[in-house]
């Protein structure tokens, strides 16, 4: 199955986008990256994730 997750590179959108890709389903990932939390918080995330899901950025900062 194909999900939209909303706030993907947050802790819950996060844990809920790597529960459905150990599960099977493809995953869309939705987020706004941008300054509102600390980036260093979501560069973990985003890394983890970014190879294994298709991400759609709006109004984004660049992670490294």
């Amino acid at each position: 199955m194909k999900i939209l997750v909303t706030g993907a590179a947050g802790f819950i959108g996060f844990h809920l986008s790597k529960r459905l890709l150990e599960r099977g389903d493809e995953v869309v990932g939705l987020d706004n990256l941008n300054d509102y939390y600390d980036v260093s918080l979501k560069n973990p995330v985003f890394s983890n994730l970014k190879n294994t899901l298709i991400f759609i950025l709006f109004n984004s900062i660049w992670l490294t």
